[in-house]
């Protein structure tokens, strides 16, 4: 089910020169298995594809 590919994001944000932030966000799985199966599915582009609209919407 859905809760085996649970996970628990860190969201760290800093601030940087100029006015900006620095943004990092690491996803922490339980098992390899489960890291493997989200990649897969195309976690990271939708990770950045959410970034992407959170930064349309503060700009």
């Amino acid at each position: 089910g859905a809760g085996d590919l649970a996970f628990t994001a860190r969201i760290e944000m800093q601030e940087a020169p100029g006015g900006s932030t620095h943004y990092r966000a690491v996803a922490m799985h339980a098992t390899e298995a489960a890291c493997s199966q989200h990649a897969e599915m195309g976690f990271a582009d939708g990770w950045g594809a959410a970034l992407d609209q959170l930064v349309a919407l503060m700009g």
